[in-house]
């Protein structure tokens, strides 16, 4: 196995941050849904973690890219 710099929590953040992304700009969706489908314990945790990375908000984003 080769060593790629980051840590499995890392990468799995990353994937569900992504998905997040996708879903977003897929259209209107229930944010706590998709909290709850990419495995975060509450909406708010997604929404932290989505404003740390993207900058804006999921619904701030959302509105952006319609």
């Amino acid at each position: 196995m080769e060593y790629v710099g980051v840590g499995p929590k890392w990468v799995i953040r990353r994937y569900r941050l992504q998905e997040a992304v996708e879903q977003a700009a897929g259209g209107p969706l229930s944010w706590a849904d998709l909290a709850a489908d990419l495995g975060y314990s509450d909406q708010a945790h997604l929404v932290r973690d989505f404003t740390a990375v993207a900058g804006v908000s999921p619904a701030a984003y959302a509105r952006s890219v319609r």
